[in-house]
């Protein structure tokens, strides 16, 4: 190769090098710019879009609202919660006819009826799927359905948080607290006092 088809390509190689070197400096900008549309970190602004662009608060009352709503459904991802867990327990016992006492009437020598109850003792077994209760539409479907409504408030209040709004995770904080302070005492046992 002589010098002047070598120093054409280098002209050639420089003139590529520097547009890739153009194309990676608008790429890199534009890049930075949409990662400072989406932060990382905790802040404060009042105008995080939630769930979707057209939810972006445009003044100090609109904010306030979605953070009123963020309240609002962390405590109904909490009533859930309690919802779930009576519901299971209702049917459970409605459809199993476990009786937690036996009954015994006798008639004693005046011909009165006695009653006797006489409790029956459960033995804790070791986890296994042959213990598992049948399947069955009226127990599982709304056990599925009222999961479904759990995860999907769930997942809503996840993506609220993953704002980093400060504001917003102070909210779902707040409305799980005040949802347990609630609520909370429904979800234990039913038969404690």
């Amino acid at each position: 190769m002589d010098m002047d088809s070598m120093s054409g390509m280098d002209m050639g190689m420089s003139a590529t090098s520097s547009a890739a070197a153009t194309t990676a400096t608008s790429s890199s900008s534009s890049s930075s710019s949409s990662m400072d549309m989406m932060t990382m970190v905790f802040h404060t602004s009042t105008n995080d879009p939630l769930f979707a662009s057209g939810w972006t608060p445009s003044s100090t009352g609109k904010y306030a609202g979605t953070c009123i709503f963020l309240i609002v459904l962390a405590v109904t991802y909490r009533l859930t919660h309690v919802i779930k867990h009576r519901t299971e327990r209702y049917l459970i016992s409605r459809a199993t006819h476990i009786a937690i006492s036996s009954h015994i009437h006798t008639v004693d020598d005046d011909g009165a009826i006695e009653k006797y109850t006489a409790s029956t003792s459960s033995i804790s077994k070791p986890l296994s799927f042959g213990d598992a209760r049948p399947w069955r539409v009226s127990i599982d479907f709304p056990m599925a359905a009222i999961q479904v409504i759990l995860a999907g408030t769930s997942y809503l209040l996840m993506l609220a948080v993953m704002t980093f709004n400060v504001g917003y995770f102070l909210s779902v904080l707040g409305g799980i607290f005040l949802g347990e302070l609630v609520l909370g005492r429904f979800a234990g046992s039913v038969n404690a006092h």
